[in-house]
């Protein structure tokens, strides 16, 4: 969710509750100011009432004012007392129900007690209270409405420098060397977060020069002298002069040395990966670069008897470094074979949006989520390096490409699921 519709959302659940009890409050105050008012008025006709006690002595019932009705008449004795209460007429007019109140008092006078009864319709302070009932919830609405309209339309300007500058870094490459450009804003905070960006991006920048320089030197720098290990265990081995014993521990050597070799392109292939150091993709056809590789691993699978079984429902063109595309399906294919039985099979399927590669193979050692990560490798398999699939993953990321793994049906299962044009 933006940052501008949570923090209207934030406001709507704070003040909309409050702004309901604001307007029944209201309403209560309201209806208590007019009941008050009506009772105010009774209690001047009770007292009109009492005057005409004492200046009349026994009273027909009378009208005292055009909407009220009150009856005066004799009762047994009863202290002076005085109540209101709510009560409802039947208005033959208009055929319906109305609400009233009504003031019951008793008055003594000439050792008589007279029963004061006061009967008052309050049709127009209920529909005054639901007048303004209706006008508050109105203002309250638009009130609400232009609230939330003017704050969306501050929070789209204020937080415009924000936008600015995020906009900025998502379009920002660290590789390119391009010098991080954020607007000035008249916001303190915005300017803050910007210079803290400037230093965090610069700082970035030139850790950035540094790993690459130092994973460069380094490389080419162990593949000197390992170079030197290798071509010194050759002339050795072409010694007349050597037994078997040496020679066997010279071949230990090789071997050890080549798979050093091996790791060590392999790492700075994979920093190169991360660091996004390959040019701009072009259209593959994914067919033929799998037909391509198969051929290339022909031998190997010839030697392990290994059986190819290859469905292309359709052929399916990604736009992918060539290099990588390479070293992707290469990976996988190479994987494929290393971890087969001796008269095993491949399966190589391509869809619409999919490339499974599936071989047999004994079960994992290792935990399946673990598969992808550097130097994780199956216990079994000591010529593997433990760093192919991680190669893979890095390109998966690179160009979206879901990359997801199961073993099923004593088959190891490598699903590649390409994102839509």
């Amino acid at each position: 969710m933006k940052l501008t519709s949570k923090s209207i959302l934030y406001y709507i659940v704070i003040s909309l509750p409050l702004l309901i009890i604001a307007c029944l409050f209201s309403y209560y105050l309201i209806g208590s100011e007019l009941r008050d008012g009506t009772d105010e008025i009774l209690e001047r006709e009770k007292l009109s009432a009492e005057n005409l006690i004492n200046s009349n002595g026994i009273l027909s019932p009378l009208t005292l004012l055009p909407d009220s009705f009150f009856t005066v008449r004799i009762t047994p004795y009863h202290a002076d007392s005085h109540q209101y209460s709510d009560t409802t007429m039947y208005d033959k007019v208009d055929n319906e129900l109305k609400n009233c109140r009504i003031s019951e008092s008793y008055y003594n006078h000439n050792k008589k007690t007279y029963l004061i009864t006061i009967l008052k319709p309050t049709l127009e302070q209920d529909e005054l209270a639901e007048g303004l009932l209706s006008s508050l919830f109105l203002v309250v609405f638009f009130l609400l409405v232009s609230f939330l309209l003017v704050n969306w339309i501050l929070s789209k300007w204020i937080w415009k420098p924000f936008y600015n500058t995020l906009s900025i870094l998502n379009r920002y490459e660290l590789r390119n060397n391009e010098i991080l450009a954020l607007t000035h804003s008249s916001t303190k905070e915005f300017n803050e977060l910007n210079d803290a960006l400037l230093k965090m991006t610069d700082q970035i920048y030139t850790d950035y020069i540094r790993q690459k320089e130092f994973t460069e030197n380094a490389s080419h720098e162990i593949q000197t002298p390992l170079a030197v290990i290798k071509s010194k265990i050759e002339l050795l081995m072409q010694s007349e002069n050597m037994g078997e014993d040496e020679m066997l521990q010279l071949q230990t050597i090789e071997t050890a040395a080549n798979k050093l070799s091996t790791l060590n392109k392999a790492l700075l292939l994979l920093v190169k990966i991360e660091n996004h150091q390959f040019k701009e993709g072009i259209e593959l056809s994914l067919k033929a670069h799998i037909e391509n590789i198969l051929t290339q691993y022909n031998w190997v699978l010839t030697d392990k008897n290994i059986k190819i079984n290859t469905a292309f429902e359709n052929d399916l063109v990604l736009r992918i470094n060539p290099e990588l595309g390479d070293i992707l399906i290469g990976n996988l294919l190479q994987n494929a074979i290393r971890h087969n039985f001796k008269n095993g099979s491949i399966e190589v399927k391509v869809t619409n949006h999919t490339l499974t590669i599936a071989n047999t193979g004994d079960e994992l050692k290792i935990k399946p989520e673990e598969l992808f990560e550097r130097f994780k490798k199956d216990t079994a398999k000591t010529e593997s390096l433990g760093i192919g699939l991680a190669i893979v993953k890095s390109i998966t990321d690179i160009y979206a490409i879901d990359i997801s793994y199961y073993y099923k049906e004593n088959k190891h299962v490598f699903e590649l699921v390409f994102p839509s044009k």
